[in-house]
């Protein structure tokens, strides 16, 4: 649906939207599920018969604030400006500026040069709307990461008018044709940049980082480096102990664009709620912690059928705005309620305590049905990857609430009707070779030796070994292009074994990650088959 006089929009028009001089029109009024008042679904270009649009979330403050551009990554093949950047947009959001997500052409079907042409389409869009969309044209930002930083970077190199600071978060500096190669590329008079890079990067390692860095400062372009001990690649998967990365982020972006407007105002949303504490936890400094969760209502009385999300991360990455983004579009327009949550990671806690959390937000949706408007019959569990494991295996057990729990929230079960597996880990036997601190034994279990204690306390945790006839109805989502593939397939003919109503989605070639899906027609049938399943499994009784 195209709104016209969009709220927040002043001099919208209801235009056809789409091309450099269009008029702003969100065309998708829930927003992007990931922060509540975002302007979703506004197209900023049509090109060679696509259409690509971006996201913009407006400061509610201010009339001339400066606006940041977020470039995703995803190797320039997959992704999409709601998959790997949700922690990013929270960031901005919280950190007082004005954003906007957008999507561009991928490979192989387009060339390097349309993605890199489409980003300086979004630039001059968001400029030419400046008065519309509240921002300064002449403090503007583009944050990118992975390939969406190597598109940044390359802008940079261009100088376009407006563009004051980049911000490049693990990005490629370094390719064969010089034409792509940011280091190649570097002229006098770029923008300011800020480089964060992973210090245990091996996909981009940070020596070409720091050679990046050289030749900015060798040319006299303003450039700062942040170097994250022990990081990896890709930003969404840094662990919380090295997400101080965000605090100099928005520092260095506020120095950048002079940002001196009022900040930040807290969400206020009762849709899209945030931030909802559902349990506590102590801490090593003796102070409890909360275990957050974000909440989608649908409108109307309800009561709705529910789903509570765990995001996956290797059971120590992540949080409820990474990994498992692309579904929450399809949730909320089927009119499920859903809740993606937080949960304890490792190495600073175990596997027990994580599927503790894990029930622990069942109850307490359960236990506040009548305020999020939800049916707690008709509750589904979901995960992906590491969370896919968890969600098995409390499918496996019963979750009888506790009965003289001084708390009421735990007095509640944690049964549920339902649940789904995106591409989990099954049986934790194939995937243990030793027991050194970065194995899973060691990271999730605390086990310095592999016996035959630890074998079987993994095989304790691995549902492949529990699964049995009265286990809720369980949906299985798989691609066949990762090593998971096979343990997806063991599960699947054990549950056949013992009578368990399953089904296994077969997605052809599909790596390990939904946000690695993005940007393929050939995979997206996932959404609906979701969608149907969680619509036939959560059906009103008669």
């Amino acid at each position: 649906m195209v709104l016209a006089n969009v709220a927040g929009i002043p001099g919208s028009t209801g235009a056809a939207a789409g091309g450099e001089g269009s008029a702003v029109v969100a065309r998708n009024p829930d927003g992007n599920y990931l922060v509540p008042g975002v302007l979703g679904d506004v197209v900023y270009r049509r090109v060679d018969g696509v259409e690509l649009a971006l996201d913009a979330y407006l400061q509610k403050q201010g009339t001339s604030r400066p606006g940041v551009v977020v470039v995703h990554g995803g190797g320039g093949t997959s992704g999409s400006r709601i998959a790997r950047v949700g922690q990013l947009l929270e960031m901005l959001t919280t950190g007082g500026f004005s954003w906007f997500s957008i999507d561009y052409r991928l490979a192989p079907e387009h060339p390097f040069p349309a993605a890199l042409d489409d980003l300086r389409a979004a630039l001059e869009f968001v400029r030419a709307h400046a008065a519309e969309l509240r921002i300064d044209p002449d403090r503007v930002a583009v944050l990118g990461e992975d390939y969406g930083a190597q598109l940044a970077t390359l802008l940079a190199a261009e100088r376009p008018p407006g563009l004051r600071a980049v911000v490049s978060l693990g990005g490629i500096y370094e390719a064969p044709l010089a034409s792509v190669s940011p280091l190649h590329r570097v002229t006098a008079g770029m923008p300011t940049l800020l480089i964060v890079h992973g210090g245990a990067d091996t996909d981009v390692p940070p020596e070409q980082a720091r050679r990046y860095r050289d030749a900015l400062a060798e040319a006299g372009v303003p450039v700062d480096m942040v170097e994250v001990p022990g990081a990896i690649h890709a930003v969404e998967n840094w662990w919380p102990s090295q997400w101080g990365y965000k605090d100099r982020v928005v520092e260095w972006l506020s120095d950048a664009l002079d940002l001196d407007e009022p900040r930040f105002e807290p969400y206020e949303d009762e849709r899209l709620r945030k931030n909802v504490a559902y349990g506590t936890f102590p801490t090593t400094k003796g102070e409890p912690a909360e275990l957050l969760l974000d909440a989608w209502i649908p409108p109307g009385e309800g009561p709705f059928p529910g789903v509570v999300l765990a995001h996956g991360g290797g059971w120590e990455a992540g949080d409820k705005v990474t990994y498992l983004t692309p579904i929450l579009e399809p949730l909320s327009r089927a009119g499920l309620a859903w809740f993606s949550i937080d949960y304890r990671l490792t190495p600073g806690f175990r596997h027990p305590q994580q599927l503790d959390d894990l029930r622990r937000a069942i109850r307490y949706v359960r236990h506040h049905a009548a305020d999020f408007r939800v049916d707690p019959r008709r509750l589904a569990m979901l995960g992906e990857s590491a969370s896919g494991q968890m969600v098995a295996q409390l499918a496996t057990g019963p979750c009888h609430g506790i009965a003289d729990a001084p708390d009421p929230v735990d007095r509640e079960p944690c049964t549920v009707a339902a649940a789904v597996s995106f591409y989990g880990v099954y049986d934790f036997g194939p995937l243990v070779r030793d027991a050194s601190p970065r194995s899973l034994l060691a990271r999730l279990f605390g086990r310095t030796t592999l016996d035959e204690e630890s074998r079987l306390l993994m095989r304790r945790y691995s549902p492949l070994y529990h699964a049995h006839r009265a286990m809720p109805p369980l949906l299985l989502i798989h691609g066949t292009n990762e090593m998971l593939w096979d343990q997806g397939v063991a599960f699947a003919r054990k549950l056949e074994e013992v009578g368990a109503d399953h089904e296994l989605v077969r997605l052809d070639g599909a790596p390990h990650g939904m946000e690695s899906w993005e940007g393929h027609p050939e995979w997206s049938g996932y959404k609906r088959k979701l969608v149907d399943w969680l619509e036939k499994r959560l059906a009103a009784g008669p």
